[in-house]
């Protein structure tokens, strides 16, 4: 009938394998690696942003009492001083 022999692989036929599964194995890993290096960067950056987003929202809530309190100095400064009246 058929004849299966149950012989060991020869050291190039283990060698081959190898050089096919490890090279491999490293591609993957690496891949793995960098894409969790980028989630963390991902999630480093939305945190910068948003603390970035939160200064700018109170100076701009700074700069907009100062704009009011300015508005009502001049205000009262015109109202003190006479206006005058323009020459021909």
């Amino acid at each position: 009938m058929t004849d299966v022999s149950s012989a060991k692989p020869s050291w190039k036929e283990v060698l081959s394998i190898l050089c096919a599964v490890v090279p491999a194995s490293f591609v993957i890993g690496g891949g793995l690696l960098s894409a969790g290096g980028r989630d963390k960067q991902l999630d480093e950056n939305t945190r910068r942003i948003e603390a970035l987003e939160r200064a700018d929202a109170a100076k701009t809530e700074l700069l907009t009492k100062i704009d009011g309190r300015t508005i009502r100095i001049e205000t009262k400064l015109e109202m003190m001083v006479p206006v005058k009246e323009a020459r021909p």
